[in-house]
Formats: structure tokens, C-alpha cells, sequence
């Protein structure tokens, strides 16, 4: 009889701690609406997962990369995006490649390039075939964040507008790069970092 109390208080104990685990997040922890374009070319996308890491040879600086997705993650993946990886994410956007209309308008990413106290120094945007600094200066940054928070775990981010990428030197001409992101989203850590 003793053993099975100590069993039913075990049990209650690790429900109660369950529950304020990260792992009662769910699908909606990711949802947001994000829309992106260039030139002709534009995506509506429904789903943010953020990773920060260590800027490589800048000490105290670190990239925070926002990935938009076309689907919802399934429980393993946001299992896996707890631990840091997008792999499961990204193999199921690779999938979307037999399509290439589907794979074209699967994805999106947004990198803030950050130093420790959070403070945005730098914004890159890719989309498929199509990668820009779009805010490469600091009266750049601040049209870019027009609702900035981030605590190192969540990351609110509002902003819209629109940058043409002086590509010319490789070609590929000045691009109209556009942009209306509408996010709240837990920030993992990346894995190995």
C-alpha cells in the first residue's frame, strides 16, 4: 500500500512538472503570418521556428534565424526544435522539392544579427533562389524593427516594408525584396552551439 502512494505522488509530481515543461508547447506556439516577395515573386507562410548561435569570429555576437514554413511542425519537430534542430522541418521542406511550386513558396528565413545585449545590428532575408542584407545600416535597422522584443527566449517581431538589393556587381540586377512579418515565437538554441 505504501509503495503505491509513493508510485501516485511520483506520478502527480512529474504531471505537474510536465506541465510547465517546454514540452506542453504545441503547434500554435509557432503560428504567425508572413509574407514575402521579390520582384514578381511572393509567399504567404504560417509557421516561425527560431535558433540563436554564436556569431563565428565576432565574441558577444550571435544570429538569430527566424525559418518560415508552409506547414505546422508536428510534435516531434518542435521536440526537436526544443533541442535546437530544424533538420526534421527542413527534410520535410526538402520533400516539397518533387513540386517545384510547392517548394518555391515552402519557405522563408530572417536572420538578426545581434550582440549580447540583443540590440539588432544587421538584417538578412532568403527566400528560394534569392538571398539580400536588407538592412544593412542602422537607419535600416530601426525601419526594420518596428515591434522588436527579445529576452533571449521569445522573440516578438513586427515589421514590414521593402529594400532594393544593389546586386548588380554579380548580375543579378536590384532586386525588390518585400516583407510583412507578424511574429511571437519561443528562440531555441541551435544544436552544437
Amino acid at each position: 500500500m505504501r509503495k503505491a502512494r509513493i508510485w501516485m505522488i511520483a506520478a502527480a509530481l512529474a504531471m505537474c512538472a510536465g506541465l510547465a515543461s517546454p514540452a506542453a508547447l504545441d503547434s500554435k506556439a509557432f503560428e504567425t503570418t508572413a509574407r514575402f516577395s521579390v520582384d514578381a515573386f511572393h509567399t504567404t507562410l504560417s509557421t516561425a521556428m527560431a535558433t540563436m548561435e554564436p556569431r563565428l569570429g565576432a565574441p558577444g555576437y550571435f544570429w538569430v534565424r527566424v525559418h518560415f514554413y508552409s506547414f505546422a511542425p508536428a510534435a516531434e519537430d518542435i521536440a526537436a526544435a526544443q533541442s535546437g534542430s530544424l533538420k526534421s522541418m527542413d527534410q520535410k521542406r526538402q520533400k516539397k522539392a518533387s513540386n517545384t511550386e510547392d517548394y518555391n513558396h515552402s519557405n522563408a528565413v530572417i536572420q538578426l544579427g545581434i550582440d549580447k545585449n540583443y540590440k539588432v545590428w544587421q538584417v538578412d532575408m532568403a527566400v528560394p533562389g534569392h538571398t539580400c542584407t536588407i538592412a544593412p545600416f542602422e537607419d535600416d535597422v530601426k525601419k526594420f524593427l518596428q515591434v522588436y522584443q527579445f529576452d533571449g527566449k521569445t522573440l516578438k517581431l513586427k515589421s514590414k516594408g521593402e529594400y532594393v538589393c544593389d546586386m548588380k556587381s554579380v548580375g543579378a540586377g536590384e532586386p525588390r525584396f518585400g516583407w510583412d512579418i507578424d511574429l511571437n515565437t519561443p528562440v531555441f538554441t541551435k544544436a552544437g552551439s
